[in-house]
C-alpha cells in the first residue's frame, strides 16, 4: 500500500482514484494512507503530507529504488486541482499508445530554454480574423536568423553551432533566455535498436535526434491564450533547426521524416469542437513558419472512451486524434 507514495513526484504531486488507475496501480491505499497521515486530501485529490515524504523515503529505500524528487508540501487547494487535471491528462496520454519495437521517452513539464523570447504579443496578430505571425520578422529574429543562417539538408556539411554559439549570440545582444513549458513531451524512436548504431552529436542538446516529438498541452482558458505558448514552440523548433540538429531535426539517419506534433487537450468533446473550429478559422500560420508541424486535437473524454491501446503513435494519429491543421491540407480536412 506505502508503494503508492512513489507515484507523487515533484511533477506529478496530486493524484486521485481515476489517475491512480490509469497509471496501472490500485487506488484501495488512498484512504488508508490519508488515515495514517501520510497523504491529505486537497481540492479533488490526494498530496503529501511531511510524514508522507519520510515514509516515502523510507519506501523506496527499502525497495533498493532511486528516489526521485517529490518537490514541495501542497496547500493551495485550486493549484492541486489544476496540478490533477494535468496528471489525469498525462497518465491517459501515456496509455494512449505503445511504441512497438521501438522506445517510448515520456516528460512532464519539462522546460525549454528559448532564446530569443519575444514578448508574448509579439508572436502573433489578428487581421480580418486570421492569425498572422510577426515574429518572423521581427528584429531580433531577423538577426538571430542572420547568425545561424543554415538549415536544411544542406546545412550537413556544416559544423552545428550548438548550445555555447547561442549563449554567445545571446551575451553578445543583451538578452536573456526565456522559458516554455510543455505538460506532456514524447520522444518516440522506432525501431531503437536499428538507429542506436548511427553517430550520436554533441549539438544534440535535448536528444531529438532519430526521434518523433509528440508536445501536449492541456487547453486552459479561451484558445487565444495558446497563442505565445505556439509562438515560442516556433522559435523553439527554429532552435532546433539552425542551432541543435540543423540538417537532422526533420530527416534522420535512414532519411525518413520525423514528425513534429503539437496535440491540445480539452476536457470535453464539444470543447475540442469549438477549438478545432476555431484555430482553423484563423488558419494555416499557427504552423506554416515552421512547417512540418502538425496541430492535433483530443479530450480528455476522447482519451477515456479509447478502446484499446494503439500500438504505435502513427496508429493513434490516424485513428484517434482530431488533424486541427496540418501542412498538407488546407484549413479544415
Amino acid at each position: 500500500m506505502e508503494n503508492l507514495l512513489l507515484l507523487f513526484t515533484e511533477e506529478l504531486p496530486c493524484w486521485n482514484h481515476e489517475a491512480v488507475s490509469v497509471a496501472g496501480e490500485s487506488p484501495e491505499g488512498l484512504e488508508p494512507l490519508t488515515e495514517s497521515g501520510d497523504l491529505a486530501r486537497l481540492g479533488a485529490g490526494y498530496v503529501l503530507t511531511p510524514q508522507g515524504l519520510l515514509t516515502r523515503e523510507r519506501v523506496a529505500d527499502e525497495l533498493y529504488l532511486p528516489l526521485t524528487p517529490a518537490g514541495r508540501i501542497l496547500t493551495d487547494e485550486s493549484e492541486a486541482d489544476e496540478l490533477l487535471g494535468l496528471n489525469v491528462m498525462v497518465q491517459y496520454m501515456d496509455r494512449a499508445f505503445m511504441t512497438d519495437w521501438g522506445i517510448k521517452e515520456v516528460t512532464v513539464r519539462e522546460n525549454f530554454p528559448i532564446m530569443p523570447c519575444l514578448e508574448d504579443g509579439e508572436y502573433f496578430a489578428f487581421e480580418g480574423g486570421r492569425v498572422k505571425a510577426l515574429w518572423p520578422s521581427h528584429e531580433l529574429v531577423r538577426r538571430f536568423l542572420e547568425a545561424f543562417p543554415n538549415w536544411g539538408v544542406s546545412a550537413r556539411k556544416f559544423p552545428a553551432p550548438g548550445a555555447v554559439a547561442l549563449d554567445l549570440w545571446a551575451e553578445k545582444n543583451g538578452l536573456r533566455y526565456g522559458s516554455l513549458c510543455v505538460d506532456f513531451v514524447l520522444r518516440a524512436r522506432a525501431d531503437f535498436n536499428h538507429y542506436k548504431n548511427y553517430p550520436q552529436f554533441e549539438s544534440d542538446k535535448y536528444k531529438f535526434l532519430d526521434a518523433d516529438r509528440l508536445f501536449v498541452q492541456k487547453v486552459r482558458g479561451e484558445p487565444e491564450g495558446l497563442l505565445p505558448f505556439i509562438g515560442r514552440l516556433h522559435i523553439f523548433l527554429t532552435e532546433q533547426r539552425r542551432i541543435f540538429l540543423p540538417g537532422w531535426f526533420d530527416i534522420d539517419h535512414d532519411e525518413n521524416e520525423d514528425w513534429i506534433l503539437l496535440a491540445l487537450v480539452t476536457d470535453t468533446e464539444p470543447e475540442l469542437e469549438s477549438l478545432t473550429k476555431t484555430l482553423r478559422s484563423w488558419g494555416h500560420e499557427l504552423i506554416d513558419p515552421v512547417n512540418p508541424l502538425y496541430i492535433l486535437g483530443t479530450s480528455i473524454e476522447r482519451l477515456r472512451g479509447q478502446r484499446e491501446q494503439k500500438r504505435t503513435i502513427y496508429d493513434w494519429f490516424q485513428e484517434e486524434v482530431v488533424r486541427i491543421i496540418r501542412p498538407d491540407a488546407p484549413d479544415g480536412e
